[in-house]
């Protein structure tokens, strides 16, 4: 396991310089502008990896490039995660936050894998992802491990297990036990809200389109 995973922690030695800036850099960045986060999760006898959110990498600072060197991983020891396919040499950008994740999972490689390429250690303080990858889009990438459970990996809570911020910029990452969000759909009142305004509209309309008639003068 640690000669499949070593690409990720092959830069380590060079972070600690970068991580010792003054305070204020991370003062002037703001509150975050978008957020990746990595929801793991149980699914018909599996547990699920899924990516949603963006990440805007612009000014974030680059380390090299790296990569997970396998399809799929969550190894809580060293905060690392790792979903879609393996592509060999990325990217990789400093990081800061937790170095391990509550629980004792070990997984790797993935039963499948889905999406553009990325990856992380906490315990690295590094994050990868595929060149490809156009700076604000959606990043859709995902790893199922099949004949397992969050139980048996010691995930035993649920919610938010760790944030990592970008040395560089205000991006973050996330990582979080449950189900990710459902697609917003509009619920009743919205809709009948719509249907007011469109009626309104039309009643409007009609009463332009109507001829102006002037009272007979006296």
């Amino acid at each position: 396991m640690k000669r499949q995973i070593v690409g990720l922690f092959q830069h380590c030695k060079h972070i600690a310089p970068l991580l010792a800036a003054p305070a204020a850099l991370l003062l002037v960045q703001g509150q975050a502008k978008a957020v990746l986060t990595y929801n793991i999760f149980e699914s018909a006898g599996a547990v699920i990896v899924q990516t949603s959110g963006s990440l805007d990498l612009t000014g974030a600072t680059l380390l090299g490039n790296s990569s997970c060197d396998i399809d799929g991983a969550i190894v809580s020891s060293a905060a690392v995660i790792c979903t879609g396919s393996d592509i060999g040499q990325i990217p990789v950008y400093i990081i800061s936050g937790p170095t391990s994740f509550v629980g004792t999972a070990s997984l790797l490689p993935a039963s499948t894998v889905s999406g553009i390429t990325t990856g992380f250690a906490g315990a690295g303080s590094v994050f990868a992802i595929d060149p490809a990858y156009n700076f604000s889009d959606s990043i859709v990438s995902s790893a199922t491990f099949n004949g397992t459970t969050l139980a048996s990996l010691g995930f035993t809570t649920s919610g938010l297990i760790g944030t990592w911020s970008f040395t560089g910029t205000s991006e973050t990452i996330q990582v979080v036990l449950g189900n990710p969000p459902a697609a917003a759909v509009p619920g009743p009142l919205p809709l009948l809200g719509i249907g007011a305004a469109f009626g309104w509209s039309r009643r409007l309309r009609k009463r332009i389109a109507a001829p102006l008639i002037t009272p007979p003068q006296a």
